[in-house]
């Protein structure tokens, strides 16, 4: 499930810690090219700071309901720091969420995610892919051995529109290769090269732009 949250008005609620059978769990990643570290606070608490673009933050615990999330950034000019963000978000209990920053198309905005973090089946790994990456708009994405020639391959997730999540894929244990190519072409645009997984890992990968133009991707490690 994803949420798309606008920059807008503040809302209200209690602050976090506890268990996740009372608590939503709740990180951040920055996907805004040019945003250098990010600060976030949440329910005008410290929630965590110096995200830097591409990472995520760890899971905190923020009381389930609604609360208010905002976002800073370096001001360059005046060497201070500037608010991007400053919207009201609502958590449901017991759920877990990953929440991309990226500023597409012109405002910063938040992409909620709802992760699923369960153990995978023996002798598996579970990968998530998200396409965050607005230059390439909705792109084919496959995972395949490395090396291998994508002729006549279908994607593993086509159609990926930009902001868009796939499903869990449950993969044996190895090594693949992520690549992002335009829907319905082959040419890769965004290429992990080989990445290794475990059992019992969880994984997200995420397609971006780059900082300088291009693109480049992260792997988030979920579990495990």
């Amino acid at each position: 499930m994803v949420l798309l949250l606008a920059a807008g008005v503040a809302g209200v609620a209690c602050g976090g810690g506890g268990s996740n059978t009372q608590n939503a769990e709740f990180r951040l990643m920055n996907a805004i090219p040019g945003e250098t570290s990010l600060t976030v606070t949440i329910n005008s608490l410290a929630f965590m700071s110096a995200v830097t673009y591409g990472t995520v933050s760890n899971y905190n615990f923020v009381t389930f309901g609604t609360n208010t999330l905002e976002i800073t950034g370096p001001d360059l000019i005046s060497g201070g720091t500037t608010t991007l963000f400053d919207n009201s978000v609502f958590l449901s209990q017991s759920t877990t969420y990953t929440a991309l920053a990226d500023n597409y198309p012109q405002n910063i905005g938040v992409t909620l995610y709802v992760d699923d973090n369960s153990a995978p089946a023996a002798g598996k790994f579970n990968l998530r892919i998200i396409n965050s990456a607005p230059g390439l708009g909705k792109v084919d994405a496959y995972v395949v051995t490395p090396g291998a020639s994508l002729t006549g391959v279908e994607p593993t997730v086509p159609g990926l529109a930009f902001q868009a999540a796939s499903t869990y894929l449950s993969k044996p244990i190895g090594t693949y290769e992520v690549i992002f190519t335009l829907a319905g072409q082959k040419m890769p645009y965004i290429d992990s090269g080989p990445v290794a997984f475990a059992a019992g890992q969880v994984r997200t990968f995420v397609g971006l732009n780059g900082m300088t133009g291009g693109y480049t991707d992260a792997v988030l490690m979920d579990l495990n």
